[in-house]
């Protein structure tokens, strides 16, 4: 149990990625009262966990209402999160999210922050949402099992919440460097889980 846990959790860790969120929110509410930053990351975390929470109790059935077999989802999940982790290893995907922050900052109210870019797709982006659905897909109809495989969400949004509150003074002391090296180190781990996805659904799909 406490393995199936951890190993979601890690994987939904390197799906958000939150370490990289930490530079990109303190530079989006860079000038703001501690009031307003507060409120932010307080709007952005209930909204993200909402969000993979919708993902997992009711992904699976929006696939069966589609027509979509899990061992498909699982081939396109797992390709889709290969990407995000070769962005991670070649340092694209830092980039990407903070040309959405620059965009945000032009564009959108303080009091749109919460929603976008930080919930969506910041925190809860396509990654995330298609990690928590292939949690889910390993549900039993044993309420403590759905549960306990719904502890990684609740812990890795507050483990997002705490970053954007210490994101001032982490942000200072964890230099670019640091998180660089990092996003490889988890891109790398990323890129070998989604693989176990997509050899699992091609297994699935053509009975091998």
């Amino acid at each position: 149990m406490f393995d199936q846990v951890l190993e979601n959790t890690i994987l939904l860790f390197v799906a958000v990625d939150p370490i990289a969120l930490v530079p990109i929110f303190a530079s989006l509410t860079q000038g703001l009262n501690k009031t307003d930053v507060k409120r932010i990351y307080i709007q952005a975390s209930i909204v993200s966990f909402f969000i993979l929470a919708l993902f997992y109790l009711f992904g699976t059935s929006v696939l069966d209402l589609m027509g979509i077999s899990m061992s498909s989802f699982k081939i396109i999940g797992g390709l889709f999160l290969i990407a995000i982790a070769f962005q991670m290893v070649l340092e694209q995907r830092q980039t990407r999210r903070q040309n959405t922050a620059e965009v945000a900052l032009d564009d959108e109210s303080i009091q749109s922050l919460a929603i976008f870019p930080l919930a969506i797709p910041l925190i809860a982006g396509p990654g995330a949402m298609t990690t928590a659905l292939l949690i889910a897909e390993t549900n039993s109809s044993d309420p403590t099992q759905i549960l306990i495989n719904f502890l990684p969400i609740l812990i890795i949004v507050i483990l997002v919440a705490f970053a954007m509150w210490l994101s001032a003074s982490l942000s200072a002391k964890v230099g670019p460097t640091i998180i660089i090296v990092v996003q490889k180190i988890f891109g790398i781990l990323l890129g070998a889980l989604a693989i176990e996805f997509v050899v699992a659904g091609v297994i699935e799909s053509f009975k091998l």
